[in-house]
């Protein structure tokens, strides 16, 4: 079995190998984006966690430019990372919903960002769907 395209094997170099979208959007134009795209989708609780690290960024000068360094330049394990201070992403199972209510709103604003950063990088995919 492959593990991507890319190297056609199933042993990746010793190097990670990552995918980074450019972010052509100062922090605050990300972080309205990010705000829009959210509440489109309904995610409350991203939105929620979301501004919980807007309003601790706003406090705390070390997590302002963490975050805003993984907003802008940040993969999705950098955006787990800097938003594990809310929570645990690999927490056990909740018995009753939401089962994994941080790591949801972790992934929901993970691919929000990475679905405003696409639509940047290639414009004409979004007009394909159409």
């Amino acid at each position: 079995m492959r593990c991507c395209i890319s190297c056609g094997t199933n042993q990746h170099p010793k190097e990670t190998i990552t995918m980074r979208l450019p972010n052509p959007y100062t922090l605050e134009a990300t972080i309205e984006k990010l705000r829009d795209g959210l509440a489109a989708t309904s995610s409350e609780e991203a939105l929620a966690l979301l501004e919980k690290a807007v309003t601790k960024a706003r406090d705390d000068p070390i997590y302002s430019d963490r975050l805003a360094s993984t907003l802008l330049h940040g993969s999705t394990v950098e955006i787990r990372e800097c938003l594990s201070c809310f929570g645990d992403y690999f927490e056990r199972s909740r018995d009753v919903p939401p089962y994994y209510p941080h790591h949801d709103a972790v992934n929901g604003i993970d691919s929000t960002l990475y679905a405003i950063l696409f639509d940047v990088a290639h414009p004409d995919a979004e007009q394909a769907q159409q």
